[in-house]
């Protein structure tokens, strides 16, 4: 990863242009592609909810003076005020670097005669295969805005499907070393991430909620069932329900930030978090 941002430096009298993404990892996907050719602005602060941030006036200025907004695609975030900027700002060109990966929705529930659908997880973010799809939307949003460049987007892309591959591969193989099959999860961000490898996820909280004490009852049932020993929690959202079956039954706790700016070293740390071969620096 450190090879895409090497060569190729703009023109210093060239005038900073800017595009704007919603999150430290979606900044990471990014500037692999387009390397110093633009300023990335990001709106959601690495410790800040990205499931209820709520952008400060400044930053909706700042986005409107965008070249372009490379969306993650379904954060509800995105959903509330994006199209009211983009309308604002008619030049400003919003691409969805969602379009094309495999989404995966909520269960359904049924509500008297009718039922509502599941929403889509929109944490594609955090999946090398989901990556691959992000990173060739991200490709061609620059060249659609920056067709000048497009030889040097192209050849970013190609070394940063290189190093996914080499990704792709450490994680398969820290995984099939361990006999991790299910984990628990209080927010659910690790579908994609699970999907990629095969792997169950559980997840403690129930649409956006606490779970009741019925399914407290069930979760810790399904950990003994499962022999799940490992439970993850992220900062940014209640811990509580996950230690408490953690002291249950004595499983390890562990945290990880979904929206860490180091994206590649993330998702290498989650896997072996899952296998349980990471080690605790001093």
């Amino acid at each position: 990863f450190s090879l895409l941002s090497c060569n190729n430096p703009t023109s210093s009298g060239n005038k900073e242009r800017v595009l704007t993404v919603t999150t430290l990892p979606q900044q990471f996907l990014v500037s692999s592609i387009s390397g110093d050719k633009f300023r990335i602005n990001v709106l959601i602060p690495e410790d800040a909810n990205h499931e209820t941030y709520e952008p400060t006036a400044r930053q909706m200025i700042e986005t409107g003076n965008s070249m372009a907004y490379f969306k993650v695609g379904h954060l509800d975030v995105e959903k509330s005020w994006l199209r009211k900027i983009g309308e604002s700002n008619p030049g400003m060109k919003i691409f969805d670097t969602s379009e094309g990966i495999d989404l995966i929705r909520g269960e359904s529930h049924e509500h008297g005669d009718h039922s509502h659908e599941g929403g889509i997880d929109p944490h594609t973010w955090l999946s090398v295969s989901a990556a691959r799809i992000q990173a060739g939307n991200i490709l061609k949003g620059l060249s659609s805005i920056d067709p000048e460049n497009e030889a040097w987007y192209q050849a970013n892309f190609d070394n940063f499907i290189i190093a996914l591959d080499s990704l792709d591969r450490e994680i398969k193989e820290i995984l099939d070393a361990s006999d991790t099959k299910s984990f628990m999860i209080y927010h659910p961000s690790l579908a994609y991430f699970a999907r990629d490898y095969g792997l169950e996820q559980i997840a403690i909280e129930q649409e956006g909620k606490e779970p009741s004490p019925a399914y407290m009852k069930e979760l810790i049932d399904m950990a003994t069932a499962k022999k799940i020993k490992t439970i993850f929690i992220s900062s940014q959202f209640n811990k509580q329900s996950a230690m408490t079956i953690a002291a249950q039954l004595n499983l390890s706790v562990e945290e990880f930030n979904p929206s860490s700016p180091d994206w590649r070293n993330n998702l290498l740390l989650i896997a072996k978090k899952l296998a349980g071969t990471d080690e605790q620096q001093p």
